[in-house]
């Protein structure tokens, strides 16, 4: 890391400390720009047909570009990584998305033109690095904080929405096109200290085990099909009725994913992020298929978006959380993830439409709700139970999962990505052994002259295997601040004043 990235990392801390959860707000921010790129007032004129084409149009070369390149950063994971970690590389993406925004806002699409079709593809070139660290920082915390900021991610984002819809519309073009660019200066504030190295080192030898390939496999079909049946109610409606319906349902489509974030955030509060986060979920599934059958009976599909958004936020804080807990690539795990959500949310719109022009005839809106409502009872029995959030949640992984299934020797140890420098005030970093080490890491630090309590031994042994605070602090159930603490006591009772002279006297370099 140079010294000016050193010096910015600084920064972001500091602001950080005062509002930990500003950074992660970024995704609240980019998600407000998809509403009202596609979904928005302005983005309908009343007077024009081909606006809600040319919406459709630009939603689908926008969402398949996204795919594509988060696709790509899955494969190429070690390098999309490094990109994603990179400051200026998501803020210069996101000023392209803005500007392709502006660009794909003002020319016509009617008739479609070379110039409507590239801007329209790099704005979803541009948002697909804001894709990408959104799955970074999500995937840097425990599933409590990841399940809270993203909930309150979407609470800024439905704030995002009714700002851009009441502003006069000869400034909206200008608001939406600026926002890519105010995502990625939000989500610059979480330093890229706080991501688990492991993640990106290139010699990392653990892989993931058949359960937790299982499980990851689930996730993504579960959040492939809310997408898919979303989408359906999204095409109709984008051409089954009028644009001033359009607008009105959107805007209670987006007061209702508010209050669905606030509920989501009680519930996570009063029965605690687990129990919480079941409850949450299990509501949302059997809400959204009541809303798929009442549409056999007139109710607007385009209020199946209600659920998706809050099940999208939930399912991906899951996929981030599963790469957190097992020190995976989160630019795979997430990238993958987004890859098929944005895929089948864009099948989704061109089934629906596809049905459009007939779903007035009772038999065909009979059998699109019916559908539509089986595929959700297939998420909620067989794809992904609720019960599966508490498996994911109090999942352990054990010393023989680290090298793979089947695996019977110790974690290997990571060298460090790169200079570790010192630590100081018990900041949230990784450390790495250079070298093997002995079984029992924390054997010397055991001695009862330096007066380790048990607590802090355990905290040792895990920081030693290269944990970050965050990892220990899910892991044990306490919170980073304690984390912290005990790491400051170890230094003190172990007189050590770097990173470094830790590990010397863990591996016996030092002198007693």
């Amino acid at each position: 890391m140079s010294a000016e990235d050193r010096i910015e990392d600084t920064h972001a801390s500091v602001l950080t400390e005062q509002w930990p959860d500003v950074g992660f707000l970024g995704m609240g921010v980019w998600w407000g720009w998809i509403w009202l790129r596609y979904g928005g007032v302005n983005a309908l004129d009343s007077l024009s047909v081909q606006n809600a084409v040319s919406v459709f149009y630009s939603y689908m070369l926008s969402t398949l570009a996204i795919a594509v390149v988060v696709l790509l950063a899955a494969v190429f994971w070690q390098r999309a990584t490094a990109l994603a970690d990179n400051r200026l590389v998501v803020a210069g993406f996101a000023l392209l998305a803005g500007v392709a925004t502006y660009v794909s806002g003002f020319v016509n699409a009617a008739p479609m033109t070379a110039l409507y079709i590239v801007a329209s593809t790099l704005t979803g070139v541009g948002t697909a690095f804001l894709c990408l660290r959104a799955g970074r920082v999500y995937g840097s915390v425990p599933l409590g904080e990841s399940l809270l900021n993203g909930a309150l991610s979407l609470l800024l984002a439905v704030a995002v929405y009714f700002v851009g819809e009441g502003i006069p519309q000869e400034w909206y073009l200008s608001y939406v096109s600026f926002l890519p660019l105010a995502s990625a200066g939000l989500f610059a504030l979480v330093g890229s200290e706080s991501f688990p190295s492991a993640a990106v080192h290139e010699s990392s030898s653990r892989r993931a085990t058949s359960r937790e390939r299982s499980m990851i496999r689930r996730l993504i079909l579960a959040a492939s099909i809310v997408a898919f049946t979303a989408g359906v109610g999204k095409g109709i409606t984008s051409l089954a009725v009028s644009s001033a319906q359009f607008e009105l349902e959107g805007a209670i489509s987006v007061f209702f994913v508010g209050m669905a974030s606030i509920a989501v955030i009680v519930l996570l509060s009063r029965f605690g992020v687990y129990q919480g986060a079941r409850y949450a979920y299990s509501t949302l599934m059997v809400m959204g298929i009541a809303l798929m059958l009442a549409s056999c009976f007139g109710l607007s599909v385009s209020y199946l978006s209600v659920g998706k958004e809050t099940l999208w936020f939930m399912l991906s804080c899951l996929m981030a959380y599963m790469a957190f807990k097992f020190e995976a690539s989160s630019v795979r795990v997430f990238g993958l993830g987004q890859a098929c959500y944005f895929v089948c949310s864009a099948a989704g719109w061109l089934v629906g439409v596809f049905l459009a022009p007939s779903y007035a005839d009772m038999s065909v809106r009979m059998m699109c709700g019916v559908v539509l409502a089986f595929l959700v009872v297939i998420v909620m029995v067989y794809v992904f139970p609720e019960k599966s959030i508490k498996q994911i949640a109090t999942w352990t992984l054990w010393p023989n999962e680290a090298q793979g299934e089947g695996s019977s020797v110790a974690p290997a140890r990571l060298k460090p990505v790169a200079s570790c420098g010192d630590f100081t005030d018990a900041d949230d970093c990784d450390a790495r052994f250079c070298e093997e080490q002995p079984s029992d890491i924390a054997g010397r630090a055991a001695d009862p002259r330096f007066g380790l309590s048990e607590r802090e031994l355990e905290v040792l042994r895990l920081f030693a295997q290269g944990r970050s605070a965050n990892w220990i602090a899910d892991s044990l159930v306490i919170s980073k601040n304690t984390v912290r603490a005990h790491l400051r006591a170890i230094y003190s009772k172990l007189d050590v004043h770097s990173r470094q002279e830790l590990l010397d006297f863990l591996s016996g370099k030092s002198a007693s």
